[in-house]
């Protein structure tokens, strides 16, 4: 069983999120995934400018979705 990443930027001010973005990367379990969202997600964060994230209150929301596999 895999699993792909998919992410989004959220404002949890006015309950928006941007489009969610699908990481390319396969996961070989649901653990490997969330811990790969995590870091990503400190990432995303990372980027944004200080003032947008705690004017916005900007987080990112994550899903570890399963793939069969062929």
């Amino acid at each position: 069983m895999k699993f792909i990443l998919v992410i989004s930027l959220c404002s949890f001010v006015n309950n928006e999120c941007l489009p969610p973005v699908q990481v390319t990367t396969q996961y070989e379990s649901w653990k490997e995934c969330t811990i790969a969202a995590l870091t990503i997600s400190k990432e995303i964060i990372k980027k944004q400018k200080d003032k947008d994230v705690n004017k916005s209150k900007l987080a990112t929301k994550f899903m570890c979705e399963e793939i069969k596999e062929t």
